[in-house]
């Protein structure tokens, strides 16, 4: 599903055809298990992420791949090219943390606000905003130098 211009996302990886068709020259991957596409000659990287027992711990963990992630997504959109993001196989609501985050950063919104947005392009965000409101407000407050 495209997100935005430039930037689709999917729970899982797609087939080559498709990726072929849709014209996507980077894929990443949050997953630390799911594999590369095969014949993919564009860019591939894998943001190591498993299965997390509690909600704190994978949000310390996301935290310190929200900034990198999402400059790096913004710097290929930037450069023309169109991106596709990869869920997570054992939590799902990882790929809704990296787009609220990228809406958060690069929309300049609040993170209730980029809830919303994605919510309505996007049938089946897997949690609740309050589950991961600690994250995305720590991460919009670092990014306005709100402490």
């Amino acid at each position: 599903m495209e997100i935005l211009p430039h930037f689709w996302i999917s729970d899982s990886l797609k087939n080559y055809n498709y990726v072929s068709r849709k014209n996507i020259k980077v894929i990443i991957i949050l997953s630390k298990f799911k594999k590369f596409l095969k014949n993919f000659n564009e860019e591939q990287i894998r943001i190591p992420l498993e299965k997390f027992n509690n909600i704190k711990h994978r949000n310390n963990i996301l935290y310190q791949h929200l900034f990198d992630v999402t400059s790096y997504i913004n710097q290929k959109i930037n450069e023309n090219k169109k991106i596709l993001l990869v869920g997570n196989e054992y939590d799902n609501s990882t790929l809704d943390i990296f787009i609220l985050s990228y809406l958060i950063r690069y929309g300049k919104i609040k993170p209730e606000y980029a809830y919303y947005f994605l919510k309505s392009k996007k049938n089946n965000i897997h949690e609740h905003l309050d589950n991961y409101y600690y994250i995305l407000n720590k991460f919009y407050n670092n990014l306005n130098n709100k402490f």
